[in-house]
Protein backbone atom coordinates (compact mmCIF):
# COMPACT_ATOMS: atom_id res chain seq x y z
CA UNK A 1 0.00 0.00 0.00
CA UNK A 2 1.32 3.47 -0.90
CA UNK A 3 2.22 5.62 2.08
CA UNK A 4 1.48 9.37 2.02
CA UNK A 5 5.13 10.23 2.60
CA UNK A 6 6.07 8.41 -0.58
CA UNK A 7 4.08 10.93 -2.61
CA UNK A 8 6.19 13.87 -1.47
CA UNK A 9 9.04 15.08 -3.73
CA UNK A 10 11.88 13.97 -1.40
CA UNK A 11 10.50 10.43 -1.21
CA UNK A 12 9.88 10.42 -4.93
CA UNK A 13 13.53 11.29 -5.45
CA UNK A 14 14.57 8.37 -3.25
CA UNK A 15 12.24 6.01 -5.08
CA UNK A 16 13.67 7.07 -8.46
CA UNK A 17 17.20 6.55 -7.18
CA UNK A 18 16.39 3.03 -5.92
CA UNK A 19 14.63 2.02 -9.15
CA UNK A 20 17.54 3.22 -11.30
CA UNK A 21 20.01 1.46 -9.05
CA UNK A 22 18.15 -1.84 -9.31
CA UNK A 23 18.06 -1.64 -13.10
CA UNK A 24 21.72 -0.63 -13.43
CA UNK A 25 22.95 -3.42 -11.15
CA UNK A 26 20.81 -6.04 -12.89
CA UNK A 27 22.11 -5.11 -16.33
CA UNK A 28 25.69 -5.00 -15.07
CA UNK A 29 25.36 -8.48 -13.56
CA UNK A 30 24.21 -10.20 -16.75
CA UNK A 31 20.43 -9.73 -16.91
CA UNK A 32 18.84 -9.20 -20.30
CA UNK A 33 16.77 -6.07 -20.90
CA UNK A 34 13.41 -7.82 -20.51
CA UNK A 35 14.32 -9.17 -17.07
CA UNK A 36 15.64 -5.79 -15.96
CA UNK A 37 12.45 -4.05 -17.09
CA UNK A 38 10.23 -6.53 -15.26
CA UNK A 39 12.19 -6.03 -12.05
CA UNK A 40 12.12 -2.23 -12.47
CA UNK A 41 8.34 -2.32 -12.90
CA UNK A 42 7.96 -4.56 -9.84
CA UNK A 43 10.12 -2.21 -7.77
CA UNK A 44 8.13 0.83 -8.87
CA UNK A 45 4.82 -0.87 -8.07
CA UNK A 46 6.08 -1.86 -4.62
CA UNK A 47 7.05 1.75 -3.94
CA UNK A 48 3.66 3.00 -5.09
CA UNK A 49 4.84 4.98 -8.12
CA UNK A 50 4.42 4.78 -11.87
CA UNK A 51 7.64 4.39 -13.81
CA UNK A 52 8.59 4.98 -17.44
CA UNK A 53 12.11 3.84 -18.25
CA UNK A 54 14.24 3.97 -21.36
CA UNK A 55 17.30 1.71 -21.47
CA UNK A 56 20.08 2.56 -23.88
CA UNK A 57 23.45 0.94 -24.27
CA UNK A 58 24.99 3.62 -22.01
CA UNK A 59 22.44 4.74 -19.40
CA UNK A 60 18.91 4.43 -18.07
CA UNK A 61 16.47 7.32 -18.29
CA UNK A 62 13.64 7.14 -15.75
CA UNK A 63 10.54 9.17 -15.04
CA UNK A 64 8.53 8.32 -11.91
CA UNK A 65 5.11 9.74 -11.03
CA UNK A 66 3.01 9.78 -7.88
CA UNK A 67 -0.13 11.87 -8.21
CA UNK A 68 0.78 15.27 -9.63
CA UNK A 69 4.44 14.97 -8.66
CA UNK A 70 7.08 13.50 -10.95
CA UNK A 71 10.83 13.17 -11.23
CA UNK A 72 13.08 12.40 -14.21
CA UNK A 73 16.54 11.01 -13.53
CA UNK A 74 19.46 9.76 -15.58
CA UNK A 75 21.44 6.84 -14.21
CA UNK A 76 25.17 6.51 -13.86
CA UNK A 77 26.85 4.97 -16.93
CA UNK A 78 26.11 1.29 -17.45
CA UNK A 79 29.32 -0.56 -16.71
CA UNK A 80 29.63 -4.30 -16.34
CA UNK A 81 30.50 -5.38 -12.83
CA UNK A 82 31.21 -8.81 -14.29
CA UNK A 83 28.71 -11.56 -15.01
CA UNK A 84 27.60 -12.80 -11.60
CA UNK A 85 24.66 -15.12 -11.16
CA UNK A 86 24.93 -14.93 -7.37
CA UNK A 87 24.65 -11.13 -7.49
CA UNK A 88 21.74 -11.41 -9.90
CA UNK A 89 19.95 -13.77 -7.52
CA UNK A 90 20.56 -11.49 -4.54
CA UNK A 91 19.22 -8.50 -6.48
CA UNK A 92 16.08 -10.42 -7.38
CA UNK A 93 15.69 -11.37 -3.71
CA UNK A 94 15.84 -7.70 -2.65
CA UNK A 95 13.12 -6.82 -5.16
CA UNK A 96 11.00 -9.77 -4.03
CA UNK A 97 11.25 -8.69 -0.38
CA UNK A 98 10.28 -5.17 -1.38
CA UNK A 99 7.30 -6.46 -3.34
CA UNK A 100 5.97 -8.65 -0.53
CA UNK A 101 6.36 -5.82 1.98
CA UNK A 102 9.07 -7.48 4.08
CA UNK A 103 11.35 -4.44 3.74
CA UNK A 104 10.91 -0.74 3.07
CA UNK A 105 12.79 1.62 0.79
CA UNK A 106 15.55 2.36 3.31
CA UNK A 107 16.18 -1.30 4.05
CA UNK A 108 16.23 -2.05 0.32
CA UNK A 109 18.99 0.56 -0.13
CA UNK A 110 21.00 -1.01 2.69
CA UNK A 111 20.63 -4.46 1.15
CA UNK A 112 21.73 -3.17 -2.24
CA UNK A 113 24.81 -1.70 -0.52
CA UNK A 114 25.56 -5.18 0.85
CA UNK A 115 25.05 -6.79 -2.58
CA UNK A 116 27.46 -4.36 -4.23
CA UNK A 117 30.06 -4.81 -1.50
CA UNK A 118 29.86 -8.63 -1.43
CA UNK A 119 32.99 -10.37 -2.77
CA UNK A 120 32.77 -13.14 -5.38
CA UNK A 121 31.75 -16.54 -4.07
CA UNK A 122 34.93 -18.31 -5.16
CA UNK A 123 38.61 -17.42 -4.67
CA UNK A 124 40.43 -16.20 -7.73
CA UNK A 125 42.84 -19.15 -7.90
CA UNK A 126 39.92 -21.60 -8.04
CA UNK A 127 38.19 -19.69 -10.84
CA UNK A 128 41.44 -19.51 -12.82
CA UNK A 129 42.02 -23.25 -12.45
CA UNK A 130 38.39 -24.09 -13.31
CA UNK A 131 38.41 -21.96 -16.47
CA UNK A 132 41.76 -23.50 -17.42
CA UNK A 133 40.06 -26.88 -17.19
CA UNK A 134 37.19 -25.53 -19.31
CA UNK A 135 39.67 -24.43 -21.96
CA UNK A 136 41.16 -27.92 -21.98
CA UNK A 137 37.66 -29.40 -22.31
CA UNK A 138 36.85 -27.15 -25.25
CA UNK A 139 40.09 -28.18 -26.98
CA UNK A 140 39.09 -31.81 -26.51
CA UNK A 141 35.61 -31.09 -27.91
CA UNK A 142 37.39 -29.60 -30.94
CA UNK A 143 39.09 -32.98 -31.43
CA UNK A 144 42.50 -32.12 -29.96
CA UNK A 145 44.96 -34.79 -28.84
CA UNK A 146 45.89 -34.93 -25.17
CA UNK A 147 49.18 -32.96 -25.43
CA UNK A 148 47.23 -30.16 -27.10
CA UNK A 149 44.60 -30.42 -24.36
CA UNK A 150 47.34 -29.94 -21.75
CA UNK A 151 48.68 -26.88 -23.60
CA UNK A 152 45.14 -25.50 -23.75
CA UNK A 153 44.89 -25.89 -19.98
CA UNK A 154 48.01 -23.73 -19.53
CA UNK A 155 46.71 -21.19 -22.05
CA UNK A 156 43.36 -21.06 -20.25
CA UNK A 157 45.02 -20.40 -16.90
CA UNK A 158 47.12 -17.61 -18.41
CA UNK A 159 44.11 -16.18 -20.24
CA UNK A 160 41.85 -16.07 -17.18
CA UNK A 161 44.52 -14.66 -14.88
CA UNK A 162 45.46 -11.93 -17.34
CA UNK A 163 41.84 -11.08 -18.09
CA UNK A 164 41.06 -10.64 -14.39
CA UNK A 165 44.17 -8.50 -13.92
CA UNK A 166 43.29 -6.23 -16.85
CA UNK A 167 39.69 -5.92 -15.63
CA UNK A 168 40.91 -4.76 -12.19
CA UNK A 169 43.12 -2.19 -13.91
CA UNK A 170 40.14 -0.83 -15.86
CA UNK A 171 41.62 -1.69 -19.28
CA UNK A 172 39.62 -1.08 -22.43
CA UNK A 173 37.62 -4.30 -22.99
CA UNK A 174 38.56 -4.63 -26.66
CA UNK A 175 42.24 -3.99 -25.98
CA UNK A 176 42.09 -6.43 -23.08
CA UNK A 177 40.56 -9.09 -25.31
CA UNK A 178 43.34 -8.61 -27.88
CA UNK A 179 46.16 -8.69 -25.32
CA UNK A 180 44.72 -11.71 -23.52
CA UNK A 181 44.19 -13.68 -26.73
CA UNK A 182 47.69 -12.80 -27.94
CA UNK A 183 49.45 -13.73 -24.68
CA UNK A 184 47.54 -16.95 -24.00
CA UNK A 185 47.68 -18.05 -27.63
CA UNK A 186 51.43 -17.45 -27.80
CA UNK A 187 51.96 -19.42 -24.58
CA UNK A 188 49.97 -22.38 -25.88
CA UNK A 189 51.67 -22.36 -29.27
CA UNK A 190 55.17 -22.16 -27.77
CA UNK A 191 54.38 -24.93 -25.26
CA UNK A 192 53.45 -27.23 -28.16
CA UNK A 193 56.81 -26.67 -29.83
CA UNK A 194 58.11 -29.31 -27.43
CA UNK A 195 55.63 -31.87 -28.82
CA UNK A 196 56.65 -33.17 -32.28
CA UNK A 197 53.81 -33.11 -34.77
CA UNK A 198 51.37 -31.32 -32.45
CA UNK A 199 48.83 -29.04 -34.15
CA UNK A 200 48.30 -25.82 -32.23
CA UNK A 201 45.02 -24.82 -33.89
CA UNK A 202 42.62 -26.46 -31.35
CA UNK A 203 44.61 -24.99 -28.49
CA UNK A 204 44.45 -21.49 -29.94
CA UNK A 205 40.76 -21.87 -30.78
CA UNK A 206 39.96 -22.99 -27.23
CA UNK A 207 42.01 -20.16 -25.71
CA UNK A 208 40.05 -17.72 -27.84
CA UNK A 209 36.72 -19.44 -27.21
CA UNK A 210 36.72 -18.71 -23.47
CA UNK A 211 37.16 -15.03 -24.29
CA UNK A 212 34.18 -14.90 -26.63
CA UNK A 213 31.48 -12.77 -24.92
CA UNK A 214 28.83 -15.47 -25.01
CA UNK A 215 26.49 -13.88 -22.45
CA UNK A 216 26.29 -10.46 -24.21
CA UNK A 217 25.74 -12.24 -27.53
CA UNK A 218 22.92 -14.35 -26.09
CA UNK A 219 21.38 -11.33 -24.36
CA UNK A 220 21.70 -9.35 -27.59
CA UNK A 221 19.69 -11.95 -29.50
CA UNK A 222 17.13 -12.07 -26.68
CA UNK A 223 16.85 -8.27 -26.63
CA UNK A 224 16.37 -8.01 -30.39
CA UNK A 225 13.74 -10.77 -30.30
CA UNK A 226 11.89 -8.93 -27.52
CA UNK A 227 11.91 -5.63 -29.41
CA UNK A 228 14.72 -3.92 -27.48
CA UNK A 229 16.54 -3.18 -30.71
CA UNK A 230 18.94 -0.43 -29.66
CA UNK A 231 20.56 -2.17 -26.71
CA UNK A 232 20.36 -5.55 -28.45
CA UNK A 233 22.26 -4.32 -31.50
CA UNK A 234 24.76 -2.56 -29.25
CA UNK A 235 25.47 -5.82 -27.42
CA UNK A 236 25.82 -7.72 -30.69
CA UNK A 237 28.11 -5.07 -32.15
CA UNK A 238 30.27 -5.07 -29.03
CA UNK A 239 30.48 -8.86 -29.14
CA UNK A 240 31.46 -8.81 -32.82
CA UNK A 241 34.24 -6.27 -32.26
CA UNK A 242 35.50 -8.32 -29.31
CA UNK A 243 35.64 -11.43 -31.49
CA UNK A 244 37.62 -9.54 -34.13
CA UNK A 245 40.06 -8.38 -31.45
CA UNK A 246 40.45 -11.96 -30.21
CA UNK A 247 40.99 -13.23 -33.74
CA UNK A 248 43.63 -10.57 -34.41
CA UNK A 249 45.44 -11.48 -31.19
CA UNK A 250 45.48 -15.18 -32.03
CA UNK A 251 46.54 -14.45 -35.61
CA UNK A 252 49.57 -12.49 -34.41
CA UNK A 253 50.39 -15.09 -31.75
CA UNK A 254 50.39 -17.88 -34.33
CA UNK A 255 52.52 -15.82 -36.74
CA UNK A 256 55.05 -15.00 -34.02
CA UNK A 257 55.23 -18.66 -32.97
CA UNK A 258 55.73 -19.72 -36.58
CA UNK A 259 52.42 -21.59 -36.83
CA UNK A 260 49.79 -21.24 -39.50
CA UNK A 261 46.29 -20.64 -38.23
CA UNK A 262 44.10 -22.24 -40.89
CA UNK A 263 40.58 -21.07 -41.57
CA UNK A 264 39.40 -24.63 -42.22
CA UNK A 265 38.70 -26.72 -39.14
CA UNK A 266 40.22 -30.13 -39.63
CA UNK A 267 39.15 -31.11 -36.11
CA UNK A 268 37.86 -34.57 -35.43
CA UNK A 269 34.86 -35.57 -33.39
CA UNK A 270 34.98 -37.21 -29.97
CA UNK A 271 32.70 -40.10 -28.96
CA UNK A 272 29.27 -39.02 -27.75
CA UNK A 273 29.73 -40.39 -24.22
CA UNK A 274 33.04 -38.58 -23.85
CA UNK A 275 31.46 -35.43 -25.31
CA UNK A 276 28.73 -35.51 -22.66
CA UNK A 277 31.24 -35.87 -19.81
CA UNK A 278 33.62 -33.24 -21.14
CA UNK A 279 30.71 -30.84 -21.76
CA UNK A 280 29.71 -31.21 -18.11
CA UNK A 281 33.23 -30.35 -16.99
CA UNK A 282 33.26 -27.32 -19.28
CA UNK A 283 29.95 -26.14 -17.79
CA UNK A 284 31.45 -26.50 -14.29
CA UNK A 285 34.21 -24.05 -15.17
CA UNK A 286 31.73 -21.61 -16.67
CA UNK A 287 29.54 -21.91 -13.56
CA UNK A 288 32.44 -20.81 -11.35
CA UNK A 289 33.39 -18.06 -13.79
CA UNK A 290 29.80 -16.75 -13.68
CA UNK A 291 29.78 -16.93 -9.86
CA UNK A 292 26.92 -19.43 -9.71
CA UNK A 293 25.98 -20.37 -6.10
CA UNK A 294 27.46 -23.71 -5.07
CA UNK A 295 24.02 -25.24 -4.47
CA UNK A 296 23.19 -24.68 -8.15
CA UNK A 297 26.45 -25.79 -9.80
CA UNK A 298 25.32 -29.40 -10.22
CA UNK A 299 22.31 -28.21 -12.26
CA UNK A 300 24.59 -26.14 -14.50
CA UNK A 301 26.66 -29.27 -15.16
CA UNK A 302 23.52 -31.20 -16.13
CA UNK A 303 22.45 -28.40 -18.46
CA UNK A 304 25.87 -28.39 -20.13
CA UNK A 305 25.82 -32.17 -20.56
CA UNK A 306 22.29 -32.11 -21.96
CA UNK A 307 22.97 -29.22 -24.32
CA UNK A 308 26.30 -29.86 -26.04
CA UNK A 309 26.16 -33.62 -25.52
CA UNK A 310 22.75 -33.96 -27.16
CA UNK A 311 23.79 -31.70 -30.01
CA UNK A 312 26.73 -34.00 -30.73
CA UNK A 313 24.41 -37.02 -30.61
CA UNK A 314 22.00 -35.32 -33.02
CA UNK A 315 24.89 -34.49 -35.33
CA UNK A 316 25.97 -38.14 -35.31
CA UNK A 317 22.40 -39.02 -36.28
CA UNK A 318 22.58 -36.71 -39.29
CA UNK A 319 20.80 -33.65 -37.87
CA UNK A 320 22.16 -30.38 -39.25
CA UNK A 321 24.15 -28.44 -36.62
CA UNK A 322 22.07 -25.23 -36.63
CA UNK A 323 18.86 -27.21 -36.11
CA UNK A 324 20.53 -29.26 -33.40
CA UNK A 325 21.74 -26.08 -31.71
CA UNK A 326 18.22 -24.62 -31.69
CA UNK A 327 16.68 -27.79 -30.26
CA UNK A 328 19.35 -28.22 -27.59
CA UNK A 329 19.30 -24.56 -26.56
CA UNK A 330 15.54 -24.82 -26.10
CA UNK A 331 16.03 -27.96 -24.01
CA UNK A 332 18.60 -26.18 -21.83
CA UNK A 333 16.21 -23.26 -21.47
CA UNK A 334 13.39 -25.53 -20.32
CA UNK A 335 15.68 -27.24 -17.83
CA UNK A 336 16.93 -23.85 -16.63
CA UNK A 337 13.40 -22.70 -15.86
CA UNK A 338 12.67 -25.90 -13.94
CA UNK A 339 15.88 -25.65 -11.94
CA UNK A 340 15.25 -21.94 -11.37
CA UNK A 341 11.82 -22.62 -9.88
CA UNK A 342 13.28 -25.43 -7.76
CA UNK A 343 16.22 -23.43 -6.43
CA UNK A 344 14.48 -20.01 -6.42
CA UNK A 345 17.10 -18.53 -8.70
CA UNK A 346 16.84 -16.71 -12.06
CA UNK A 347 16.74 -19.25 -14.94
CA UNK A 348 19.78 -17.60 -16.54
CA UNK A 349 21.81 -18.97 -13.62
CA UNK A 350 21.58 -22.37 -15.29
CA UNK A 351 21.01 -21.39 -18.92
CA UNK A 352 24.22 -19.44 -19.49
CA UNK A 353 26.68 -22.14 -18.31
CA UNK A 354 24.57 -24.70 -20.16
CA UNK A 355 24.67 -23.05 -23.59
CA UNK A 356 27.93 -21.08 -23.67
CA UNK A 357 29.84 -24.10 -25.00
CA UNK A 358 27.38 -24.13 -27.93
CA UNK A 359 28.18 -20.53 -28.88
CA UNK A 360 30.05 -20.94 -32.21
CA UNK A 361 33.18 -19.24 -30.98
CA UNK A 362 35.47 -21.35 -33.13
CA UNK A 363 33.41 -20.47 -36.23
CA UNK A 364 33.47 -16.77 -35.41
CA UNK A 365 37.20 -16.78 -34.64
CA UNK A 366 38.04 -18.63 -37.86
CA UNK A 367 35.85 -16.16 -39.78
CA UNK A 368 37.78 -13.30 -38.13
CA UNK A 369 41.10 -14.93 -39.05
CA UNK A 370 39.87 -15.46 -42.62
CA UNK A 371 38.92 -11.78 -42.79
CA UNK A 372 42.44 -10.81 -41.70
CA UNK A 373 43.90 -13.05 -44.40
CA UNK A 374 41.59 -11.50 -47.00
CA UNK A 375 42.70 -8.05 -45.89
CA UNK A 376 46.35 -9.04 -46.27
CA UNK A 377 45.91 -10.72 -49.68
CA UNK A 378 43.49 -8.19 -51.16
CA UNK A 379 42.61 -8.88 -54.79
CA UNK A 380 44.92 -11.91 -54.81
CA UNK A 381 42.69 -13.74 -52.30
CA UNK A 382 41.77 -17.22 -53.55
CA UNK A 383 38.10 -17.94 -54.09
CA UNK A 384 38.19 -20.83 -51.65
CA UNK A 385 39.32 -18.52 -48.82
CA UNK A 386 36.56 -16.02 -49.62
CA UNK A 387 33.92 -18.75 -49.69
CA UNK A 388 35.18 -20.39 -46.48
CA UNK A 389 35.29 -17.07 -44.61
CA UNK A 390 31.77 -16.12 -45.68
CA UNK A 391 30.50 -19.59 -44.81
CA UNK A 392 32.02 -19.41 -41.34
CA UNK A 393 30.64 -15.92 -40.73
CA UNK A 394 27.15 -17.00 -41.77
CA UNK A 395 27.37 -20.15 -39.65
CA UNK A 396 28.47 -18.11 -36.62
CA UNK A 397 25.54 -15.72 -37.02
CA UNK A 398 22.98 -18.48 -37.61
CA UNK A 399 24.17 -20.66 -34.73
CA UNK A 400 24.37 -17.73 -32.29
CA UNK A 401 20.84 -16.80 -33.32
CA UNK A 402 19.81 -20.44 -32.82
CA UNK A 403 21.12 -20.41 -29.24
CA UNK A 404 19.34 -17.15 -28.41
CA UNK A 405 16.14 -18.21 -30.18
CA UNK A 406 16.10 -21.54 -28.37
CA UNK A 407 16.30 -19.80 -25.01
CA UNK A 408 13.60 -17.29 -26.03
CA UNK A 409 11.29 -20.11 -27.14
CA UNK A 410 11.87 -21.95 -23.86
CA UNK A 411 10.95 -18.82 -21.91
CA UNK A 412 7.83 -18.33 -24.05
CA UNK A 413 6.71 -21.91 -23.44
CA UNK A 414 6.72 -21.26 -19.69
CA UNK A 415 3.81 -18.86 -20.18
CA UNK A 416 1.74 -21.20 -22.35
CA UNK A 417 -1.02 -22.87 -20.37
CA UNK A 418 -2.67 -26.05 -21.63
CA UNK A 419 -6.24 -25.77 -22.86
CA UNK A 420 -8.72 -27.63 -20.65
Amino acid sequence: MTTPSLLTPPRLEEAAHLILRVGRLLLGSGADTGHALRRIEATAAALGVEADVFISSERLLLTVRAGAAFRTKLSHPLTSAGISMSRLGRLDAVVDRLVDGSIDLGEAERRLDAVEAAPPLYPGWLVVAAVGATTACLARLFGADWPVVAAAFLAGIASTGLRRLLARRGANPFGAAFLTAFASGLLGALALKAVPGAVATPCLAAAGMILVPGVPLINGISDVAAGHIEIGLARLASGTITILAIGFGLFLAAALAGDALPVSSGAGAVPVVQDVLVSGLAAFGYALLFDVPLRAVWACILCGMAGHGLRTALGAAGIEIATGTLVCAMLVGLLAHRFGAYRRLPPVTFAFPGVVAMIPGSYALRAAIGSLQLMALGAASPGALVAETLSLAIAAVVMTAAVGTGLVLAAALQHVRPVR
